[in-house]
């Protein structure tokens, strides 16, 4: 178990392509697309931030620091890779900002742009994340094609990646130890390793249902994309539609107090599942819990052939991963921090 993602198989199980994964952050590109626009009004300042080499705690840091304010009071909407150019948005007190603006930016972050609005941004405050990619090496086309179709018709298995597990891979099984214990998880560091074990959970019960991933079972838990709300399958047949045109998909769990369970024959092998991964009820708690798609819809997918490698262009729902996709092209990541 010191690999989280060991046992996380993708779906594709062909050859390898001859092509790398991105090397240079100028190479994996990421942009957030907003959930709401900024109004325009408001007592807190929108800032639209491109960064590279950092994470995006580091990058609170650094204007919390140039601002002199609290790390606590800037807002974000989700985590964005070190190892790429990303951007994305970042909401601050304005009164504090406006005046310090012009002093913000250095050689790994700048400020692109500043609009006004009414609340701070949180977590989940998320539409989608774009991303690009350019895969050095070689590729025959029809693989490509082929691939990518298969992607678009049945979506992507929706794996927490190495990021998840910190630099190490191994911040599930501390996670794990203190979950087990009798202490509640506090801070950031202790509430990471806790979410690292949950995710590592919801792997496991993800590639155990793989082979079947494209079948609903009689007391799933099926997520409706677009609206992040679950219901209870009664009839799988006849929602059997809604999953192969990936409006709906079914569910895997995030252990908490407060995580709903499936029933029937899916809540049978989500507990079976669940429990040969190492969970214990004492375990959750600690933890709220909740619910996560099994599979994603990619949207916007396409690649174009360029000199030394291939362009690959597509968008993921938040908190879905872009080397969870390369997994599924045949080209392992490797980990990033």
């Amino acid at each position: 178990m010191s690999d989280p993602m060991q046992g996380a198989r993708p779906r594709y199980q062909g050859p390898s392509p001859n092509l790398a994964a991105p090397s240079r952050p100028e190479d994996f590109r990421v942009t957030e697309l907003p959930l709401y626009p900024a109004s325009g009004e408001g007592e807190h300042l929108f800032l639209l931030v491109e960064k590279r080499g950092l994470t995006t705690p580091q990058l609170i840091a650094r204007i919390a620091e140039t601002l002199g304010i609290d790390e606590r009071e800037p807002g974000h909407a989700g985590m964005k890779d070190r190892h790429a150019v990303t951007r994305q948005w970042i909401s601050l007190p304005r009164k504090t900002a406006e005046p310090g603006l012009s002093a913000l930016g250095d050689g790994d972050y700048r400020v692109l742009e500043a609009k006004a609005h009414g609340n701070k941004l949180r977590p989940g405050h998320l539409a989608a994340n774009r991303f690009e990619l350019f895969l050095s090496g070689e590729a025959e086309e029809d693989f490509i094609s082929e691939r990518l179709g298969e992607l678009r018709r049945r979506g992507l298995p929706n794996y927490f990646g190495h990021q998840r597990f910190g630099a190490a891979g191994d911040n599930h099984l501390a996670g794990r130890r203190l979950l087990e214990g009798k202490r509640k998880p506090r801070g950031g560091r202790a509430k990471l390793m806790a979410n690292a074990w949950q995710s590592y959970l919801f792997n496991h019960v993800l590639a155990g249902r793989l082979d079947g991933l494209g079948r609903l079972l009689p007391g799933d838990l099926a997520w409706i994309h677009g609206k992040g709300a679950v219901f209870t399958v009664a009839d799988a047949a006849a929602e059997q539609g809604r999953l192969d045109a990936l409006e709906i998909s079914p569910s895997g769990p995030l252990p908490g107090r407060k995580m709903s369970a499936c029933r029937g024959e899916a809540g049978e092998r989500e507990l079976e599942l669940l429990r040969e991964a190492g969970w214990r009820e004492e375990q959750d708690r600690f933890l709220a819990g909740a619910r996560r798609p099994l599979i994603v819809p990619v949207a916007d997918l396409g690649a174009e052939a360029e000199p030394g490698g291939w362009r690959l262009r597509f968008m993921l729902p938040p908190g879905s991963y872009a080397t969870v996709l390369l997994r599924e092209l045949g080209i392992e990541p490797g980990r990033k921090e």
